[in-house]
């Protein structure tokens, strides 16, 4: 089964990249994050975004497993404030600690301003499911001259949560992945491990999962200097301190997207993505050990009507059915839209 729902679209506004601001589950109530802005309508072959124009930070939300969605826009300081371009540090305080990352009703969001040195990225968090946020909290540089935050972390205890972020390269570019851990009740950040050596071109916003032995497994947005894409995964037995290379997932091509990961409740492993090459669309792959190993590549959609598109979060819902939000489109110049595919294992 495979049914695709709009989950936010309006005429003028383009809506992308969740992937960018965070998806978060409770059995069928499920919320997600992405971002809006005005739409240029002018295809060039890149995002169709009106320049510096004012920027929202939208939540959808869904009671019903995927099926249904209503809009909210809480109120988060310095992302739905009209703000543009980078946020003054002097605004972000740092997180006096204290919250339980165990609360049934947790969750939080990673934010960056910018992809380069010295743009500051922060963080915020919620105790009700995301109708209330409190924050921003700075993200701390940990030896790097910038870090490009985004929502990619794992709850270890009351106390801590293992993060992934992406860092500046040595010359200064975007295009790390490393893993820290922020302890303390959200006060003290430690760097933990880097996910293999520098790369050559970039690597970036990762999608992490452990396995049952606590192995570590994450997967990572990667482009060659020739501007080639390709997926690659990592993994880590010492708890994040040191990282080795599992190869490709997908090859060099001008398809790959970020990958949303999820584990099943039952144990299976999802992987999505969007592609961005003809048919553009959504796909997907399962593996049934752990990310040892994956089953061929299964078709979502392949409806698009270019490669501007993808950026997923995935959940599963109190049925067993996976739940994955997207930006999306139907012409080169129209409007992007998010939508949401809610499909079974077995398809």
């Amino acid at each position: 089964m495979i049914k695709h729902y709009t989950v936010y679209r309006q005429n003028g506004r383009y809506a992308g990249w969740p992937a960018n601001h965070g998806g978060w589950g409770w059995g069928d109530e499920i919320l997600v994050s992405f971002q809006d802005c005005e739409d240029s309508h002018v295809w060039e072959d890149h995002h169709s975004v009106v320049p510096d124009c004012e920027r929202y930070m939208i939540f959808a939300r869904s009671r019903d497993g995927g099926k249904s969605w209503r809009i909210e826009r809480p109120a988060i300081k310095h992302v739905t404030d009209e703000t543009k371009g980078p946020v003054s540090t002097a605004d972000i305080t740092p997180c006096p600690g204290g919250i339980d990352f165990t609360h049934p009703d947790f969750c939080a969001t990673f934010t960056l301003s910018g992809t380069t040195a010295g743009n500051p990225s922060w963080w915020c968090y919620s105790m009700d499911r995301g109708h209330h946020w409190s924050g921003p909290h700075i993200i701390p540089s940990l030896g790097f001259t910038g870090v490009s935050a985004r929502p990619e972390y794992h709850v270890l205890s009351p106390d801590e949560m293992m993060v992934f972020l992406t860092v500046t390269k040595e010359n200064r570019d975007e295009g790390r992945v490393v893993c820290a851990k922020l302890s303390e009740g959200g006060k003290r950040w430690e760097l933990i491990g880097l996910l293999g050596a520098e790369p050559a071109g970039w690597e970036i916003m990762p999608a992490a999962a452990r396995r049952k032995n606590g192995d570590w497994v994450a997967l990572v947005r990667g482009q060659t200097p020739g501007r080639k894409w390709y997926m690659s995964q990592y993994s880590s037995g010492d708890g994040g301190a040191t990282w080795h290379s599992d190869g490709k997932l997908l090859p060099d091509s001008i398809s790959s997207n970020p990958p949303a990961l999820t584990v099943m409740k039952n144990g299976t492993w999802c992987l999505a993505y969007g592609w961005r090459d003809k048919p553009y669309g959504l796909r997907c792959r399962f593996s049934r050990d752990e990310g040892r190993s994956w089953e061929p590549e299964r078709i979502l959609r392949d409806d698009a009507a270019c490669w501007d598109l993808g950026y997923p979060r995935m959940k599963e819902n109190a049925s067993g059915q996976l739940v994955v939000a997207y930006y999306y489109n139907d012409s080169p110049a129209g409007e992007r839209y998010i939508a949401a595919t809610v499909f079974d294992e077995e398809m």
